[in-house]
């Protein structure tokens, strides 16, 4: 299947799911099969996370301040984004609010269709197309902006049994990790190795739904937790 075999038209509703990429063909013709690329797509709410192969060992590395030079370097090859999806015409737009990389020169927008059991997405601004596949449509799903009170920003997302988390601090720094609600909001994939199999527990301040805690560590490894004002939610809302 090529760029060049258009499908069935994809409307957003149908988006919301939990993609793998199996394919990029980029602007100059090179393929890649390996980079494993994961998007989380909610009502309009996104995280996409973009790790490339091969992945070194981060086995006992516990917090930043573990991590070596050649650790830091393949953390600094990652990609990945979150914000919002929205389409107009046969046009699809993520819109990124939250990302590890500096905004391309374009906006990050693409045509998709379904060809073959196939979502085909080909690029409006450069010359690329790749292709997703889903295990199953989203049943549920919904997604809360947040804000802390010193001007970090946050996007928490559940789809079904998947949730998405995507934090900048006030510094800068990015995470964005995905993971399960079935067993405790437990962190499966992160742009910060060290943060997988953590356990991520929002929960509201003392049954305020206006405000968010969730956990973390910091550098050295010691347990923090993060405190976020409620700016936006979309869908039923249920920890």
């Amino acid at each position: 299947m090529t760029a060049q075999e258009a499908g069935t038209p994809v409307r957003m509703a149908e988006c919301a799911g939990l993609w793998q990429r199996t394919l990029l063909v980029d602007t100059d013709g090179s393929q890649d099969l390996t980079t494993d690329v994961r998007w989380l797509q909610g009502l309009t709410r996104f995280v996409d996370l973009r790790r490339p192969a091969p992945r070194p060992d981060f086995s006992g590395v516990r917090c930043a301040s573990e991590l070596t030079d050649q650790q830091r370097g393949w953390l600094r090859m990652q990609d990945g984004f979150a914000g919002e999806l929205t389409q107009y015409d046969d046009v699809f737009h993520w819109q990124r609010h939250l990302e590890l990389q500096p905004p391309g020169p374009h906006p990050d927008e693409g045509r998709m269709s379904y060809a073959a059991g196939v979502l085909v997405e080909i690029g409006v601004h450069a010359d690329y197309f790749e292709h997703w596949t889903r295990d199953a449509p989203a049943r549920d799903c919904w997604a809360m902006d947040l804000e802390s009170p010193a001007g970090a920003r946050a996007l928490l997302l559940r789809v079904d049994d998947h949730f998405g988390w995507a934090r900048r601090d006030s510094e800068g720094g990015v995470e964005l990790s995905l993971g399960s609600v079935s067993a405790g909001w437990i962190i499966g994939d992160s742009a910060l190795p060290y943060r997988e199999q953590q356990s991520l527990t929002p929960r509201w301040a003392d049954g305020d739904r206006n405000t968010l805690h969730t956990n973390d560590i910091d550098a050295d490894g010691a347990p923090l937790t993060w405190e976020w004002l409620v700016r936006y939610t979309e869908g039923s809302v249920t920890l």
